[in-house]
């Protein structure tokens, strides 16, 4: 049968009808034709038992193509050609989508049986409805490796399972990790069974889905009982003071006194610091707080200085709460970038009248000796964005079109701290 049909006119007869009869999931309406060689309207003559031929188009009905085949030596329905001609199953748009609607349930009901508590299966019933926290993350996994999917959300299931039920006990988060899957890190921020927790924590205490963010994580897993590693989060810092009373005093005293920074991990912030309110001198980048630490003069005061080293960790953004509730104001410095200016927005937003920008404005910006190109990305990320603290801040960027780093700004802000 083949054989017949070994012609390019076929090839583009059969194609134009298969891809009709998926968009309409039936033998009806019609196909055009055109740009055909003389050879190939001979062809199409032959099959159609009408002439084709010298003709710019032709118009073919389903029904009657239908009809020929059924007439036909070899007997056969246009539905039941199709998958013989093309070598596979031709079905229609409607019923590839009732059969994966079908597969979706099936996904679902199977995990439904592995849950152990209404929590877990309520949620389970949202996804599978398209409506559950979570379920664009869950529709991602779904579609990469169905069977990965199902087993991250079986473990996830067991793992809120328990957690609703010891919720009043405290344990650290990679140990939970470990026992749940053997790996430690399975439920990083990062790694999909983490996600996936997270979105079902949401759920759990009826949250709508949120910035998917470090310290937002945090919260979240400590409502569980889950604390993450309090080690691995640090801020570097210099020149801060604690009232007398408090029992660090020497240990900030005497690092004041050496012109040293100390690395302050998230255990330290989590117990109660009695902090000398002050204006703080919050920095981007490590090599600029450093060079103001090397031009103190030895015996100087130093400022009170924070290195929130790009992003703010979660015991970067704790301390500088816990400062701001002391009464400190927050003198944040960063790269004029889109980064940069995000982070600064972020920091304005969370402290409010407690923020005030430091070498962070119009001024500074065009004071600075020198600047790079700013890229096409980062000029249409700056157009997008809007600076609480400089209306006109951005369009001076734009107009100027460079970034200006803090490195460049440097010895400025040493001159700043020299004459006050």
């Amino acid at each position: 049968m083949l054989d017949y049909f070994n012609h390019v006119c076929f090839q583009k007869l059969f194609a134009a009808i298969r891809k009709k009869y998926k968009s309409l999931g039936r033998v009806g309406g019609t196909v055009r034709l055109r740009g055909f060689t003389p050879e190939e309207g001979d062809a199409l003559t032959g099959f159609l038992g009408r002439d084709c031929r010298g003709r710019s188009e032709v118009t073919i009905k389903l029904q009657e193509v239908d009809e020929i085949l059924q007439r036909s030596r070899f007997a056969l329905s246009l539905p039941e050609f199709l998958p013989l001609f093309f070598g596979t199953a031709v079905l229609s748009h409607k019923e590839i989508a009732r059969r994966e609607s079908q597969r979706w349930e099936t996904f679902f009901a199977g995990l439904q049986e592995s849950a152990g508590t209404e929590n877990t299966r309520t949620w389970l019933a949202e996804l599978a409805g398209g409506r559950g926290t979570g379920y664009r993350t869950v529709l991602a996994l779904y579609r990469d490796d169905e069977q990965e999917a199902a087993e991250l959300l079986k473990t996830c299931v067991t793992a809120l399972d328990q957690l609703v039920q010891t919720s009043w006990q405290r344990q650290r988060l990679p140990i939970f990790a470990a026992a749940l899957t053997g790996d430690p890190h399975a439920l990083d921020g990062e790694r999909p069974l983490g996600r996936l927790l997270f979105f079902g924590l949401h759920h759990l205490y009826g949250l709508s889905e949120t910035e998917y963010g470090a310290e937002r994580r945090k919260e979240l897993f400590s409502r569980v009982g889950l604390e993450e590693d309090d080690l691995s989060s640090n801020v570097i810092v210099a020149g801060l003071k604690v009232l007398p009373e408090d029992p660090r005093e020497p240990v900030f005293a005497t690092l004041a006194a050496t012109s040293s920074p100390l690395l302050l991990p998230l255990r330290f912030l989590e117990q109660p610091t009695a902090w000398q309110p002050a204006e703080v001198y919050t920095l981007e980048n490590p090599a600029v707080f450093s060079a103001i630490l090397d031009a103190v003069a030895s015996g100087a005061k130093i400022p009170a200085m924070i290195c929130s080293s790009g992003n703010p960790s979660v015991a970067a953004l704790k301390l500088l709460d816990q400062l701001v509730e002391a009464g400190s104001t927050i003198c944040y410095g960063g790269d004029f970038d889109p980064r940069g200016l995000e982070i600064g927005q972020r920091l304005a937003k969370r402290y409010g009248a407690s923020f005030k920008p430091w070498f962070f404005d119009s001024v500074a910006y065009l004071q600075a000796p020198k600047g790079v190109k700013l890229t096409k990305e980062q000029s249409k990320k700056l157009a997008g964005q809007e600076i609480a603290w400089d209306e006109k801040l951005i369009e001076t960027m734009l107009q100027r079109g460079q970034a200006v780093y803090q490195e460049i700004l440097v010895e400025q802000m040493i001159k700043y701290h020299n004459h006050k």
